[in-house]
């Protein structure tokens, strides 16, 4: 009788891990997928964007005085291989840097948010590469999921190799600018580059734990699912854990970063810069921060654009060769 209930209980555990798992496969499937979320902007380009997802809550801005004439459609290989990134290349004055800008999740290089950060710089004269990270708008479909930055750093990282090679920069000449999810994507790049020179990024999460909770708890999952998710993500080859954005600041040593991020943002907490800015002060990094009082997610460009316009052209005008 004892090594019956034994059994009965093993199977009952058994049972009890499989549909544990069994549910965050499908919970990491549910949150994860991006497949398909930009094909309605595919035919949006530098030279012909408005505000067409309705995504600027200020009213009185004008996305399209930061359209950009001339641009070519490019191609090239991430870092990982077997991954075709997709991106605009935007020529700038013959003399200035450039700066690759890098989107956030459910987004691409055609959608405004990318778009009009670009135009400002490509109007004060910098050459600009915006991408589609794996998974999105016009790059290789890998497998329709975002690994939250853990393997699109490597995109952002092979623009950057196709920079040096095909254009002819030098490290020194390269930075990079990232929102939301690209923000934590170009910051995982940062650290993971010791010659990427500069990053300016806004609204990013600090590490990928935290945002993976907090996202359980705004979707209405309890927290025990997890550990769940995670499991799931290794099982179809992604490590969601692997890298956390706060490494940039650990690895930065004198290279500088620029961070925004607003009080009022529901999408990604304030907390996560909040933390960002006690490691760096910890580090003594050089790291300057821009806390906003009002501005939702992603949306200081277009609630104050001269002066967003102002802090990003100077930081890499400062920073950048």
């Amino acid at each position: 009788m004892k090594k019956y209930w034994k059994i009965i209980v093993i199977a009952f555990i058994l049972v009890l891990g499989i549909s544990y798992i069994s549910f965050g496969v499908i919970l990491h499937q549910k949150l994860s997928n991006i497949e398909g979320k930009c094909e309605a902007y595919l035919d949006v380009r530098p030279d012909n964007f408005a505000d067409k997802e309705g995504f600027w809550k200020n009213k009185d801005f004008d996305p399209t005085k930061y359209r950009m004439s001339e641009y070519e459609t490019v191609r090239f290989s991430s870092r990982e291989e077997g991954i075709e990134i997709a991106g605009f290349y935007i020529p700038g004055q013959k003399e200035k840097p450039v700066v690759i800008v890098v989107h956030g999740f459910n987004s691409c290089k055609h959608k405004t948010s990318v778009l009009v950060p670009a135009g400002m710089l490509n109007k004060a004269g910098f050459h600009v590469l915006v991408i589609d990270v794996r998974d999105t708008g016009e790059s290789t479909l890998e497998d329709g999921l975002s690994a939250l930055g853990n393997e699109e750093y490597l995109d952002v990282l092979g623009a950057w190799d196709w920079l040096q090679v095909e254009k002819g920069f030098s490290p020194q000449q390269i930075g990079v600018m990232g929102n939301s999810m690209g923000a934590a994507t170009s910051l995982i790049a940062f650290a993971q580059e010791p010659k990427l020179a500069a990053v300016f990024v806004d609204a990013p999460y600090e590490n990928l734990t935290q945002i993976t909770r907090e996202e359980l708890d705004r979707n209405g999952y309890p927290q025990f699912l997890f550990y769940s998710g995670w499991i799931a993500g290794l099982l179809q080859g992604d490590n969601l854990l692997s890298f956390n954005p706060y490494e940039a600041i650990i690895n930065a040593g004198n290279r500088p970063l620029f961070i925004i991020h607003s009080k009022a943002d529901t999408r990604v907490g304030i907390q996560h810069t909040y933390q960002l800015r006690e490691r760096a002060e910890k580090e003594k990094v050089d790291a300057t921060f821009w806390i906003l009082e009002d501005i939702e997610h992603v949306q200081t460009a277009g609630a104050f654009p001269e002066e967003y316009t102002k802090k990003i052209t100077s930081f890499f005008e400062t920073n950048l060769e």
